[in-house]
């Protein structure tokens, strides 16, 4: 259980959990397949873009992470991730388009390095993890698989079994150094199916 305490996985907070972001026509097409576990550098050829699907548009103003389908994240929270020299995380240019207003200085981040890492007796499941199909209800960590990966091959990683994206506590500082918006982290051993309708964990860090 000694990694469910250091790693995290990012939520929405704040003003971004007010708005729906979707891909809208004129988006590149290579971009449709961005939750696969393989780059698709070469099948991108052009930005993304995205509009609010729900929320006041009126009002509305970009947050430095959305939570969309591809994880929308500003240059702000990017050049944070930079110094890390993360294998297997991608961003890809995308237009935020509201009426005649485009921010342009966000990215789709792709996140292919992954691990088969969900620990299947301590973990929760609904469902059979033959062909991975099931639901996950609450996550921990096999220490047995990470323990072979080195630390700099999984400060960012994703489960094989399923599309959860998991942040290494050192990665988690720097992104709470930085003050940005839109975003929170649950930790790992506090979080399941129904913990980003909570609002009173220790654990998880508002608007940070």
């Amino acid at each position: 259980m000694k990694y469910d305490s250091e790693y995290y996985t990012l939520e929405e907070s704040g003003d971004s959990t007010s708005y729906m972001l979707n891909q809208i026509e004129g988006s590149d097409d290579g971009l449709e397949r961005l939750m696969s576990l393989f780059p698709i550098h070469r099948k991108v050829l052009g930005p993304g873009r995205v509009g609010i699907s729900e929320g006041n548009r009126a009002k509305f103003q970009p947050c430095d992470y959305h939570e969309t389908a591809e994880q929308l994240v500003s240059e702000k929270f990017r050049q944070v991730l930079a110094p890390f020299n993360l294998p297997g995380v991608d961003f890809y240019q995308t237009n935020i388009v509201n009426g005649d207003k485009i921010w342009s200085e966000h990215y789709y981040m792709h996140i292919w390095n992954h691990h088969q890492a969900i620990h299947k007796k301590r973990s929760e499941i609904l469902g059979t993890y033959v062909d991975d199909r099931f639901t996950l209800l609450k996550l921990s960590l096999d220490e047995k698989v990470l323990d072979q990966v080195p630390l700099e091959k999984r400060l960012v990683f994703t489960l094989e079994e399923k599309p959860v994206f998991l942040f290494h506590e050192s990665v988690v500082a720097a992104l709470r150094a930085a003050d940005l918006s839109g975003l929170g982290f649950r930790r790992v051993d506090s979080w399941s199916i129904g913990s980003a309708f909570e609002d009173d964990d220790d654990d998880f860090y508002d608007d940070l």
